[in-house]
């Protein structure tokens, strides 16, 4: 009888996930790159509101801390 090969399936998943997400990082890239030599300027993105709203928030825990404490 015949041994039966073994796939290791999320490995598998894992390298089209990795590689997939690769690509669409270079993509990205390249197209930042190309609105900031054209000189275009875009308002910040939800998520660069929050990341910042965040970091605002986690200084004034630690100032808060820092001085009353």
């Amino acid at each position: 009888m015949a041994k039966k090969q073994v796939r290791n399936k999320f490995r598998d998943l894992f390298a089209d996930y990795y590689l997939t997400n690769r690509e669409v990082t270079k993509e990205a890239d390249e197209r930042y790159k190309k609105e900031r030599e054209a000189g275009e300027k875009k308002a910040w993105t939800r998520s660069e509101k929050t990341m910042l709203a965040i970091t605002f928030a986690a200084l004034a825990l630690l100032a808060i801390k820092h001085f009353i404490f």
